[in-house]
């Protein structure tokens, strides 16, 4: 009867899923655009709209702060049982990313005609460059609006329409991308405006959300003395943000060297490159952004055991993801490389062996994004930080720069080099932290204060619920619990489980039971996937309260029930 961990891998792929469109939807846009750019207008044109890239990590600077920041705090506050707080997150984290991005957009567009100039380095490729930029950044606030608020129907248990909302707008974009490059001629100014366009017609699904008796955020009245929760979203989002503001500079540095270095071919191939590259990115994120709500509710739960399964399946589950696309990488470098227009045979003979060296930083990647949100949505937001600047700025820059000038293999193969030299050395800062703190592991998990934890997954059956109950008195009297007290916690634990078992399932399954002992106190969790059902205050299909239920809630006055990331989270807390 150990834990088995079935529940959180179920729901880590169950989230997967609608991760992984949300993802599609902020890299596939730029997919799909640079492959009608790439196969419609050519290779030039596609490289122009490459050197907007850094734009698009500023653009997404804004999403990371206030979206992934406030789903992160939400999850956390929903774990811990503060239902008050997560609204006020949720209002903060949707409402002022829409105005911030609003601004930006229109900072963006004012200043479009100098910041063509100095990408292109007033060279051939300003005019499309020019020409992209306006409708790129028109598309940051309906970007928010549309896939931020996807973030919290997936957290919401609504997956059919959390897949929806992105596919729906990246299918608009695709067929616009044809009409308005191909039939009206608006050159690369039509990708730009073609998204646009799929983002404002798909954000009319989120009537379904936002009409929805299943959620569980809601919009509420905010003032001034609640500006800490929108101080709480920008400092949870940072780190991801953070990611963004080293991959504009990064982008930026290595377009220009190349374009310095390679000239327009080079800069053909780079732009192909990083182009598939963010094919490996849909994956890699959506796995990282499951695991940052899942995480965190462990976390606010302070269920330790679970915060490191999650970790390690998601690390399994993206390393696999990520040698599937490494492996047609190396296989068909030219093929994937046409998928994004005709190349010149001077352009092919350079990308077949730049996109196979390339390709092998996506691993390293995936095992960089995994650490990185599990640092950030554990609160060890210095790690997360410290993490971003040595892979996006420290290791990558000076290595592209010099190895550019030297050999054109280590230049390709930098990428992933500046990954492993960022794993290993914020591995070894955090082990040394971790060791002067005395919390074990460079994971930096906190398990100060328990004295004994028994952690196990039953069935939910009868007899399941007697044998757990017995487990839990023998622990008891093996940490000096008094009888009291084990009695209490024996009754308790059977009655929410057989309860649990008869209302909240229709079918076999499992319930994770976990009591902690604390230094003064005594905490039971139960957690289960099952229908809605709080035994706090349940009553039978006849209108009568279960009696056995009724008598948990006389020995156990402290007694609180939530849903949790389609979970129903039960603790019993006890003084002892």
């Amino acid at each position: 009867m150990k834990r088995k961990g079935t529940l959180l891998r179920n729901k880590f792929n169950e989230y997967l899923m609608s991760t992984l469109a949300m993802s599609a939807s902020l890299y596939l846009a730029a997919i799909v655009d640079n492959i009608m750019v790439g196969n419609i207008l050519g290779t030039d044109a596609l490289a122009a709209v490459n050197l907007t890239s850094p734009l698009v990590y500023v653009k997404n600077i804004v999403f990371s702060i206030f979206i992934y920041g406030g789903n992160t705090l939400v999850a956390m506050y929903k774990g811990k049982r503060d239902n008050k707080s997560a609204d006020k997150a949720f209002t903060f984290s949707l409402l002022f990313g829409i105005i911030a991005s609003t601004i930006v957009m229109t900072a963006g567009i004012l200043l479009a005609q100098p910041t063509a100039t100095f990408l292109s380095q007033g060279g051939a490729l300003y005019e499309n460059a020019f020409a992209y930029i306006i409708p790129l950044w028109a598309s940051g606030p309906l970007i928010v609006l549309n896939s931020g608020s996807a973030a919290y129907v997936r957290t919401d248990g609504l997956k059919k329409l959390a897949i929806a909302l992105p596919i729906s707008s990246n299918v608009i974009n695709l067929a616009c991308d044809y009409i308005f490059m191909k039939w009206f001629g608006w050159g690369v100014a039509g990708a730009g405006w073609a998204t646009v366009v799929g983002y404002a017609i798909g954000s009319f699904l989120l009537i379904i959300y936002f009409t929805s008796k299943q959620r569980t955020v809601h919009f509420v009245k905010v003032s001034f003395r609640d500006i800490k929760q929108l101080a709480g979203v920008l400092q949870t989002g940072l780190p991801t943000a953070l990611i963004h503001v080293c991959n504009a500079v990064r982008t930026y540095t290595v377009n220009g060297v190349i374009l310095a270095s390679a000239g327009t071919v080079g800069m053909q191939v780079v732009t192909i490159c990083l182009s598939a590259f963010n094919v490996a990115l849909i994956f890699i994120n959506g796995s990282a952004t499951t695991l940052m709500p899942i995480c965190g509710a462990l976390y606010g739960e302070r269920d330790n055991n679970g915060v490191r399964y999650v970790l390690k399946f998601s690390l399994i589950v993206t390393e696999i993801m990520c040698f599937v696309v490494l492996a047609v990488f190396e296989l068909f470098p030219v093929a994937v490389g046409g998928l994004f227009g005709k190349l010149s045979p001077e352009t092919a003979a350079q990308l077949e062996g730049a996109l196979r060296i390339f390709s092998v930083c996506i691993p390293f990647y995936g095992i960089s994004y995994i650490l990185r949100a599990f640092y950030q949505s554990t609160k060890q937001r210095g790690a997360a930080s410290l993490f971003t600047i040595l892979e996006g700025v420290v290791f990558i820059v000076p290595m592209i720069y010099i190895f550019s000038r030297t050999s054109q293999t280590l230049m390709w193969l930098s990428f992933a080099l500046a990954e492993i030299a960022a794993i290993i050395t914020t591995a070894l800062t955090m082990q040394i932290i971790a060791k002067r703190k005395k919390l074990g592991s460079f994971l930096m998990i906190d398990s100060s204060g328990e004295s004994g934890v028994l952690d196990m997954t039953i069935d939910n059956e009868v007899e399941s619920a007697v044998v757990a109950s017995r487990k839990i008195r023998k622990f008891c009297n093996e940490n000096n619990i008094s009888d009291t007290l084990s009695t209490i916690l024996t009754v308790t634990s059977e009655e929410l489980a057989v309860n649990a078992a008869k209302y909240a399932y229709k079918g076999k399954s499992e319930i994770d039971v976990c009591l902690r002992i604390l230094e003064n106190k005594l905490v039971l969790r139960f957690r289960d996937n099952g229908m809605i059902f709080n035994p706090t205050e349940y009553i039978d299909d006849s209108g009568k309260e279960v009696t056995g239920l009724l008598v948990v809630r006389k020995l156990t006055p402290d007694i609180s029930y939530n849903r949790v990331l389609g979970f129903n989270v039960t603790v019993v807390t006890l003084d002892r």
